[in-house]
C-alpha cells in the first residue's frame, strides 16, 4: 500500500505543474508602471501610474473584496530617499457573478489603473531615478481562483 501512495505522488505533481504553468499569474494579468510627468522639479509633485491589464475571461479581486476570504489587489511602493508617496488610489470595482460564490464579487477586469501621488523633496538630488514597488493580486476565472502573484514594478523618473 505504501508503494502505491509513493508512486501516485510524483504523478500528481507532474499533472499539477503544467496546469499551473498554463494558468499561472502571467496568463491572468500583466502590470506596468510609469511616472507622470516623467521629469519632476525638486519640491514638485507627480503621480506613479500602475496599469494592471487583466486578460479576457479572467478577473482579479478588488482592493477591498466583499468577502474576506478573497485576496485583495494591493500596490506597495518601495521607500525611496527624496520621494514621499501619498495614499494609493484604486479604481472602482465591478460586480461579477461566478459559479463558486453565492454572491457577486468585487473585481477588476480589463484594464485597472492604480495611482499613487508623490512629492519630490526640495533636497532631492537631481538626475535619473527609478521608482519601484510591487503589486500583489489573485487572478480567477469563472470557475476557480489561482495562486496569488506579485509583480515587481519600476518606473523611470528624472528629478530636475
Amino acid at each position: 500500500m505504501n508503494k502505491a501512495i509513493f508512486l501516485s505522488l510524483p504523478l500528481t505533481g507532474a499533472l499539477l505543474s503544467p496546469a499551473f504553468a498554463q494558468f499561472g499569474p502571467s496568463k491572468v494579468a500583466t502590470a506596468s508602471a510609469s511616472s507622470r510627468p516623467a521629469a519632476v522639479v525638486r519640491g514638485g509633485k507627480g503621480v506613479l501610474v500602475i496599469t494592471l491589464n487583466v486578460k479576457p475571461a479572467y478577473h482579479v479581486n478588488a482592493n477591498k473584496p466583499n468577502d474576506p476570504a478573497y485576496i485583495p489587489t494591493v500596490f506597495t511602493p518601495a521607500p525611496m530617499p527624496g520621494v514621499i508617496f501619498g495614499p494609493v488610489h484604486y479604481p472602482a470595482a465591478k460586480l461579477v457573478k461566478v459559479s463558486y460564490s453565492p454572491k457577486p464579487l468585487l473585481v477588476y477586469t480589463g484594464q485597472a489603473v492604480i495611482t499613487v501621488p508623490f512629492t519630490v523633496a526640495k533636497t532631492a538630488g537631481p538626475g535619473p531615478k527609478t521608482l519601484t514597488g510591487s503589486v500583489a493580486f489573485q487572478g480567477c476565472d469563472a470557475k476557480s481562483c489561482y495562486p496569488p502573484a506579485t509583480a515587481a514594478l519600476k518606473a523611470a523618473m528624472t528629478v530636475k
